[in-house]
């Protein structure tokens, strides 16, 4: 996504207006196949060659923030190599006073004598031939791999990325989803998990609405849960219709973006299986391995909510032999707001079938903590976990779901 600096956006009396490229330029599509070019694997470039070799494109581009934004966009698509787990300071400061002491004797006739003389008396060689002595600095990562993308991908991601850069200082997103196939918004809410974000789902005819709390409106760890918003974004423009409303801090001002299915943005994920998180994977196939009397349902879906067209959409759904199906919803450690408003409506409808488990950083509050430890409720029907919650505990759970 784009950084403050490169974003490029107009606040037209409230409302947002971020400046996209036409992706159809012919003069903006040379410059992107121009960069493309540049991060060519089987030459495996430094950063700092890609660097000089883009610096001229850039420069000579009317609108500078445009073509280094376009630049960073490439560049985030880069697999660049990691330096050794070795010491590469402590190995550069042995090398120099190896080399000062040698040089002071002044008894080598050549460079070269004088460069082998070095070699020779410095210990652990392996540090020399691991990239040079200055392997470690970012400006020598190597390029490993690039993605096969076209010029025109090239700018749709930038056109996406500038999105994504407002939504950093956003207060609230909503995403009102028109008629779209039940596959479709499956598929939308298990990014939304995914990226460990909770939103209010209310039914919108044959859509949802989903409003989502923002960067702004949370307590703590702010950059890291606005990056989870932010990279959300590519998912919605999957939808077939859609309309997104978000308040947005931009510049020291307050406006309104305003985005549809109109404006042109493509997403670019496409298979969700390569995003699936690996402690997801690892507690399914735990589940499987070990639960007995309980399977982990392939697909989570809808549960309604007991206020008008409210919706749930849980994390896991599980079945036991009987084939009931009860749910889980995990809450993490900004979903504090959420996790108020469904305790208050599980307290409500005590058949729903769900259980919840909630991240003890998520009730921090020694209070909250209190009284859902001492939550009749909660002590049937939900637990604490640290990061991910354990198959033990969810199965213990479920288990008391229905003995209850």
């Amino acid at each position: 996504m784009l950084t403050k600096d490169l974003i490029i956006c107009r606040n037209d009396r409230g409302r947002l207006r971020p400046v996209f490229l036409p992706v159809d330029d012919e003069h903006l599509l040379a410059l992107a196949a121009e960069m493309l070019t540049v991060f060519d694997a089987d030459k495996s470039p430094t950063r700092e060659d890609i660097e000089e070799l883009t610096a001229v494109m850039t420069a000579e581009w009317p609108n500078l923030r445009q073509a280094r934004g376009v630049l960073k966009t490439a560049i985030d698509l880069a697999e660049f190599s990691q330096p050794a787990d070795l010491d590469y300071a402590g190995a550069r400061l042995e090398v120099l006073r190896t080399a000062a002491t040698l040089l002071r004797q002044n008894r080598h006739e050549d460079e070269e004598s004088y460069r082998a003389a070095v070699a020779e008396l410095v210990p652990g060689p392996a540090l020399l031939e691991s990239g040079g002595l200055y392997a470690d600095l970012p400006a020598n990562d190597r390029l490993r791999a690039y993605p096969a993308v076209s010029s025109r991908q090239l700018l749709e991601r930038y056109n996406c990325g500038l999105v994504q850069g407002l939504l950093l200082q956003a207060e609230r997103l909503v995403i009102e989803t028109g008629a779209s196939s039940p596959a479709r918004l499956r598929r939308l809410m298990r990014y939304l998990k995914f990226f460990r974000l909770l939103a209010r789902l209310e039914k919108h005819g044959d859509g949802l609405c989903l409003t989502v709390d923002g960067p702004a409106s949370v307590l703590e760890q702010t950059k890291r849960y606005g990056l989870q918003l932010a990279s959300f974004f590519p998912a919605v423009c999957g939808l077939e219709n859609w309309r997104l409303r978000a308040d947005v801090t931009w510049q020291g001002r307050k406006g309104r973006l305003e985005l549809d299915d109109s404006s042109g943005l493509v997403g670019h994920y496409h298979h969700l299986g390569a995003y699936v998180p690996e402690e997801v994977t690892m507690f399914e196939q735990h589940f499987r391995r070990t639960a007995v009397g309980w399977r982990v349902l392939e697909e989570a879906s809808f549960l309604p909510g007991d206020r008008g067209g409210e919706m749930i959409f849980p994390d896991f759904s599980f079945a036991d032999e009987q084939g009931r199906v009860v749910h889980l919803e995990l809450f993490h450690r900004w979903h504090r707001n959420q996790l108020a408003s469904r305790l208050e409506q599980v307290a409500q409808t005590p058949a729903l079938p769900l259980i919840i488990g909630i991240d003890r950083a998520a009730c921090s509050d020694p209070e909250r903590r209190e009284q859902l430890e001492q939550s009749e409720w909660f002590e049937r029907h939900g637990f604490f976990f640290r990061d991910y919650p354990t198959v033990d505990k969810t199965l213990k759970c479920l288990r008391r779901f229905y003995s209850c």
